[in-house]
């Protein structure tokens, strides 16, 4: 994995920041009222390192600058490599899309967003030019989003107990539900029966303030979950 150093792009090189976050004491004297840079900078680490999305940052060649973990796993699984320094898709095909993703945003131009099918799976890809503040140093910088849809991370039963109110049960059902299971196949893997799978999910409508089941998986999916320290 690319070390964690290259986030801090002012000791490696890369992308500077657009300008320097000054902390100011409180009126009391007291601690400050705005963070330091460094504070700054590790908190936004934290963030990308635990993203469920992978997310890398790259030159206009593929050369990636960061990949979070998220990212690494791609490789790992085979859904992404790294050949000669540079980003690549699982194929021939794959890469060559990519790179003339990379390519288009490092020119300068708007947005993209594409599906790499490789052999061990589907890939979703949007890219974005690093903002103009960043230039001249960052010319041709690209920032990619990578998306595993065979792969969605479920939010973890006590988030959601404690966000919501959720019993153990209730919160044992949302998941089987995010996890594109059925009530009755719920029910049987709970073994419990479909009346009690019914009023759970009855609680759980409630609890949430939705109607639909639609409705609630995409609330439940949505919910952020806590950064674990490093």
């Amino acid at each position: 994995m690319i070390s964690q150093s290259h986030m801090n792009i002012r000791r490696t090189g890369g992308m500077p920041e657009a300008g320097p976050v000054h902390a100011r004491r409180s009126q009391s004297g007291g601690a400050p009222t705005v963070p330091d840079a460094f504070v700054v900078e590790a908190a936004l680490h934290l963030l990308a390192e635990h993203l469920e999305q992978g997310l890398a940052v790259t030159d206009r060649s593929g050369r990636p600058y960061f990949l979070n973990r998220a990212a690494q796993s791609l490789i790992d699984r085979g859904l992404l490599r790294l050949e000669h320094g540079g980003l690549r898709g699982a194929g021939p095909e794959d890469s060559a899309t990519l790179r003339r993703v990379i390519d288009r945003c490092a020119a300068g131009q708007r947005g993209a967003a594409v599906r790499l099918d490789g052999p061990d799976g589907t890939l979703l890809v949007a890219a974005c030019a690093i903002p103009g503040a960043f230039r001249p140093i960052a010319e041709g910088a690209v920032l990619l989003r990578l998306i595993d849809p065979a792969a969605p991370r479920l939010p973890d039963p006590g988030v959601l107990q404690d966000q919501f109110g959720f019993t153990p049960a209730e919160a044992a059902l949302a998941i089987d539900i995010l996890a594109g299971n059925d009530l009755a196949a719920s029910a049987t893997r709970r073994q419990i029966t479909r009346n009690t799978a019914r009023v759970h999910l009855r609680h759980l409508f409630e609890k949430t303030g939705t109607r639909r089941q639609a409705e609630l998986m995409r609330l439940l999916l949505l919910c952020p979950q806590p950064i674990a320290g490093v």
